[in-house]
């Protein structure tokens, strides 16, 4: 595993704060896969990545750390994925998102509490 400038929260909090920018400036919040890459990629500049002293890609981190950007927007439910013609699409479900307190955990499972 490589050693990063960010911690995997820090890490975790800008790649969806960016993900949930790039769908909601979208058409209908859906956007295709090398669309969301190819912006996720170009806001680095602003927030700089690295390991070992190497400047890195959020997607590389994605890749590294977690599979794939794929893998990763599909661990959560408020992303869904599509297939048309050959293109994938990701669609933001922001009705998913707690509004009330815009607070994104890394758990995969929720426990509802009465």
């Amino acid at each position: 595993m490589s050693k990063w400038n960010l911690s995997d929260d820090k890490c975790f909090e800008l790649i969806h704060l960016i993900l949930i920018d790039i769908l909601n400036n979208s058409t209908g919040n859906v956007a295709s896969l090398n669309r969301v890459v190819h912006q996720l990629n170009s806001r680095i500049k602003k927030k700089q990545l690295s390991d070992e002293s190497h400047n890195n890609l959020f997607t590389r981190y994605l890749k590294l750390e977690h599979k794939g950007i794929l893998d990763f927007i599909e661990s959560y439910n408020f992303y869904g994925v599509t297939k048309k013609n050959n293109i994938i699409l990701v669609q933001l479900y922001g009705n998913l998102i707690d509004d009330s307190s815009k607070r994104l955990t890394k758990d995969k499972e929720w426990t509802l509490i009465n």
